[in-house]
């Protein structure tokens, strides 16, 4: 019974948070904020928040980190709810492989899984719960980070968690720095109707697919344009760019796969120069230390940007 309370009282929540959205086509305070970054370097977005392998992932530690040794960075983050209702921050839909706990997220109320602790990439337990969105949310600002968060935005179950990230969004005064991540077109133009004053992430493959996005509602310069993490594609980079959208390249995935592990394998990352120099905006990486140190001024370059 509690946790049906529990339900409802979210619920109105969600409601309440989402009843009255700024107007479409009003003020989207980031986009300033990327115009300007792209066209002074290259921005790094940390995956999971994670800045070596003594931050867990998706945890408060990462944020913390991370947020001090690169500014401004990038947090992307993957959000999730539990039997409860409660928004925290996890990748996996179960609570194995990153915490001392067991079994599904979804079955565990918001107290069971404070109750856990986090495992950092080096396999050791930390004294950290999973946080939760808002702590997540006022940690970043405080930082001075941009969030991206990673939802499941589809389906009944999605429609339930994407309205619920948009109101915790907005209640901790942090959609001015927050980028809704999605993958596909579909998602894209709803959410665009839902959040009108946040950016959104989404897959672009091609200058037609961004006109049809444009077309459908999806203003330009609310896009980070998502362009996988396989092939290198500069003349798409190009034309995002002269269409005043910033393109964002994945360097991250699994381990031994990934180009971050391909171009540290010599010893000579310098890929990532060329990453930069063919016109790609932001670098989405498992390896934000190594990409900073490498870029160098390219990196510390949009810090002269102003956040809002």
């Amino acid at each position: 019974m509690r946790a049906l309370a529990v339900g409802l009282t979210v619920s109105m929540s969600i409601l309440a948070g989402c009843a009255t959205p700024p107007s479409a086509g009003g003020d989207v305070p980031l986009a300033a904020f990327f115009d300007c970054a792209r066209d002074r370097g290259v921005l790094i977005s940390a995956h999971r928040a994670v800045l070596d392998d003594s931050t867990p992932e998706n945890s408060l530690a990462g944020i913390r980190a991370t947020g001090a040794a690169i500014r401004p960075a990038l947090l992307e983050i993957d959000v999730t709810r539990t039997r409860d209702g409660a928004l925290v921050l996890m990748h996996d839909e179960t609570l194995d492989r990153t915490t001392t706990g067991r079994g599904r997220v979804a079955d565990h109320t918001l107290e069971q899984l404070r109750a856990t602790r986090l495992i950092d990439g080096a396999g050791k337990v930390t004294d950290a719960p999973p946080p939760t969105l808002r702590e997540a949310l006022d940690l970043a600002g405080k930082v001075g980070s941009i969030v991206t968060l990673d939802f499941k935005s589809s389906g009944s179950d999605g429609e339930i968690l994407t309205q619920q990230v948009i109101a915790e969004t907005r209640a901790a005064s942090a959609a001015k720095r927050t980028v809704l991540i999605v993958y596909n077109d579909s998602d894209a133009l709803r959410l665009a109707a839902l959040a009108p004053e946040m950016m959104i992430s989404v897959p672009v493959s091609s200058a037609g697919h961004l006109a049809t996005l444009v077309k459908g509602g999806l203003e330009a310069r609310r896009i980070l344009a998502w362009t996988g993490t396989r092939a290198e594609n500069p003349a798409l980079w190009a034309s995002l760019r002269e269409a005043g959208v910033e393109p964002m390249f994945g360097t991250l995935g699994a381990p031994g796969r990934r180009a971050d592990d391909r171009y540290a394998a010599d010893g000579d990352p310098s890929e990532y120069r060329g990453l930069a120099k063919a016109g790609v905006a932001v670098i989405g990486t498992d390896a934000p230390k190594v990409v900073k140190a490498v870029l160098a001024e390219t990196v510390d370059a949009p810090s002269t940007c102003k956040l809002p």
